[in-house]
């Protein structure tokens, strides 16, 4: 193997790398901008987070939430700020380690400390992500 062209061959993925960063999706977010608590989450927990936060709002909660229809690539700029504006982030994910809340602390720095969690087969509902919140509380 000719090592100049590996080098090259590097260099271009690495530049192809953080050209798409400036083609990057912005989370969708709902709720208080400030909230006292944040949902997280990406894929399929899409529903049923936004309609947990909004039951909570109806009781008076200052609640947003935050879903990332993409996860690669994290542009910190793009999500950081809000994640700072919230008095506590919980992370929503349809896995047994918190993935998602990993790789956003890898990638970022910024740790959420609290997580749903479902990896029983069954799907995230706005049910249970409410009884999971009561549950902490």
């Amino acid at each position: 193997e000719d090592l100049g062209i590996r080098v090259r061959m590097v260099d271009k993925r690495l530049r192809k790398g953080r050209g798409i960063c400036g083609e990057a999706l912005p989370p969708q977010a709902t709720g208080h901008e400030s909230p006292d608590l944040l949902l997280v989450g990406w894929g399929s927990t899409k529903g049923a987070m936004e309609e947990a936060g909004a039951v909570l709002r109806d009781k008076g909660k200052r609640v947003g939430t935050l879903h990332f229809s993409q996860v690669w690539p994290l542009v910190a700029d793009l999500f950081v700020p809000r994640l700072e504006k919230a008095g506590h982030v919980v992370c929503i994910e349809s896995n047994a380690t918190a993935q998602f809340a990993r790789l956003i602390r890898r990638e970022t720095g910024f740790h959420i400390g609290r997580h749903i969690l479902r990896y029983d087969g069954l799907p995230i509902t706005t049910e249970y992500i409410l009884r999971q919140l009561e549950a902490s509380e």
